[in-house]
């Protein structure tokens, strides 16, 4: 009998996002030959895509995720999806959401807002311990 591989659990984060604009795969290339691509990109960033205020918070959710993209490795499928657009919209409407950021952990509930604490506690309950925190256990 062949085990079959756990299906990754997922994690859906419905949040404002800043949106970066870029040209053609072509076009994209010979800016970045020339060194202008990547300054083109930077100057993006850095031109006020978010309040400062949904900036701070976008730069902490995206800390959490790395941290538990490292913890839980292929054990979690993580998926950005952008408040304004329509597919954040129609989570928004189907998940009855009002309160941004929301994440869905597993397609259950979603969570409102980001509290990390609680977020890591939603991940242990689904998935177990990390590997790492067992491996300190023993």
């Amino acid at each position: 009998m062949v085990e079959q591989e756990a299906k990754p659990t997922s994690l859906q984060i419905i949040t404002y996002a800043p949106t970066e604009f870029f040209h053609c795969q072509h076009c994209e290339v010979a800016w970045k030959q020339v060194g202008l691509g990547d300054r083109f990109h930077a100057e993006q960033r850095n031109s006020g895509l978010l309040p400062p205020d949904l900036r701070t918070e976008y730069e902490a959710i995206s800390d959490w995720v790395v941290e538990a993209a490292m913890r839980y490795g292929d054990r979690l499928s993580i998926q950005l999806v952008d408040t304004v657009s329509l597919e954040g919209v129609w989570k928004a409407i189907r998940h009855g959401l009002h309160q941004f950021p929301a994440f869905i952990v597993g397609g259950q509930r979603p969570i409102a807002g980001f509290d990390r604490q609680r977020l890591d506690a939603e991940l242990e309950r689904c998935l177990g311990p990390a590997p790492s925190a067992r491996r300190g256990m023993a």
